[in-house]
């Protein structure tokens, strides 16, 4: 019934989806019925590797642009051996669903998916670890993360690959300019199922609630929810400068991108293609990278002619917020997600210590 579901919704959605897009590039989203879902299936000879991938994001979104740029490299350097289909908005689940459905087999792959499968790698999404991109991509890349991902193979998948998830988060809110932590309180801020994230909000005096990303802008639209988090490229594709008044730029947080792929169905790959799909992958997360660089200034100039006023904190405003991210470190800690060393070590990579 699962996989009967699955297949449903994801046909349906889809040929929305593509019939609604106006871009030449979002033609790319696959209008056909994946013929089966299961990640280990019968293949006759000379048929190809069928790589069905979900994600939450929208079509504008530097996630999907990046996943069509991958499209085109892995079909174009397997002769068309390996063909890849994308499925958008969460047309086939939440990122938790999308996860278990490649944990299952019934889903080759997901971008973004859930943390939780890989508890660590939410070290890189404590907030204030990072103050550039530079340094946030340096800890991507690194070894030590790398290092993070065999745990994946217990849920019977792999981290294809890593990556920052369009930068920098930002807060919105429809009620009023957030320059100190203050500010926060008496709001009720909605955050992904992150407890770095929601621990963060609370420790600032407002109130968190978790809300899926896909329906995030009817939540914000009707006041469920007064604000929420999230990067420049998603706050700009996903439209919530119409129901946002301000947008504090704190560069607060960056979530690590993971690219889940089911372990079955990449065992079954021969390794020559293994070895392209791997290197693609790596290009797709560096070409998400240039996206958001190359757009953030247009996003901003967008967001702010659709009225949405931005408040840009000095250093010395966006370190009085320090305080309260070191008390969310600590309880990550405490909480048993990784050990204090493992902390010192991946914040040694960007020159920082802790104070306790």
């Amino acid at each position: 019934m699962l996989r009967k579901a699955f297949v449903f919704a994801a046909c349906v959605c889809v040929l929305i989806v593509a019939s609604s897009c106006k871009k030449k590039e979002t033609q790319l989203i696959s209008e056909e019925k994946p013929k089966q879902t299961e990640a280990v299936r019968e293949r006759k000879a000379g048929e190809p590797y069928v790589m069905h991938i979900g994600h939450a994001q929208s079509v504008e979104s530097p996630r999907h642009r990046s996943l069509l740029f991958f499209k085109r490299q892995v079909e174009k350097l397997t002769a068309g051996n390996v063909v890849v289909e994308i499925f958008p908005n969460g047309v086939v689940g939440d990122e938790a669903q999308m996860t278990k459905s490649v944990s299952e087999g019934a889903l080759e792959a997901v971008r973004g998916g859930d943390l939780e499968f890989v508890p660590k790698s939410m070290l890189l999404g404590l907030p204030m670890i990072a103050d550039t991109l530079e340094d946030a991509r340096k800890l991507c890349y690194s070894n030590f993360v790398q290092g993070m991902f065999s745990v994946a193979k217990e849920k019977n998948m792999m981290v294809l690959a890593v990556g920052d998830d369009s930068g920098f988060r930002q807060i919105t809110n429809s009620e009023r300019p957030l320059v100190k932590p203050s500010d926060f309180k008496g709001l009720t801020i909605r955050a992904p199922q992150i407890p770095a994230t929601v621990n963060f909000i609370t420790e600032l005096g407002a109130s968190a609630m978790v809300v899926p990303f896909t329906e995030l802008y009817a939540a914000l639209a009707v006041g469920k929810v007064a604000g929420q988090e999230n990067p420049l490229a998603l706050i700009d594709s996903s439209k919530f400068y119409e129901v946002q008044k301000y947008c504090t730029m704190i560069n607060y947080q960056f979530f690590p991108e993971l690219m889940f792929v089911n372990l079955n169905w990449w065992n079954e790959l021969p390794q020559r293609y293994q070895s392209v799909v791997r290197s693609c992958a790596n290009d797709m997360m560096e070409e998400n990278g240039r996206i958001t660089d190359a757009e953030n200034e247009s996003y901003i100039k967008h967001i702010e002619e659709n009225g949405c006023h931005f408040t840009y904190l000095t250093p010395e405003q966006r370190a009085a917020f320090l305080p309260y991210a070191e008390r969310v470190w600590r309880k990550f800690i405490d909480d048993g997600y990784a050990s204090k060393a493992e902390l010192k070590e991946m914040l040694a990579l960007v020159g920082k210590t802790v104070s306790w």
